[in-house]
């Protein structure tokens, strides 16, 4: 039996979700070690909707992850289940654009 001591820390990548235009595109990464971004180890792009590309990382994600964390637009918007995002896309993206919203608007206020 493994102690938590030997246990192996569960590797939660980072999906950097951002809007192009009328389109969107993610990319993943490895979250940040040591005050350094990894570089992205995968992209995709091209989605009519943020719904869209939400499912579309749950498809590619989902074998291998059971978390990740979210980014929309340069803010950090929390961590997600996979299972989510191919379940009930449509439902996770009015989340993440509400966060990404009320924190815009913080951002207004402060600035």
């Amino acid at each position: 039996m493994k102690s938590k001591a030997n246990a192996q820390p569960i590797l939660q990548p980072v999906v950097e979700l951002r809007g192009e235009g009328a389109l969107f595109a993610y990319a993943v990464r490895a979250p940040r070690s040591k005050g350094v971004i990894p570089p992205s180890s995968y992209r995709n792009s091209g989605f009519a909707t943020l719904a869209e590309c939400l499912h579309d990382v749950g498809r590619a994600l989902g074998g291998d992850f059971k978390r990740i964390y979210v980014r929309l637009d340069g803010h950090c918007v929390g961590e997600r289940d996979i299972v989510e995002l191919y379940a009930a896309p449509e439902k996770v993206a009015a989340e993440l654009k509400a966060e990404c919203d009320a924190l815009n608007a913080l951002r207004c206020v402060a600035g």
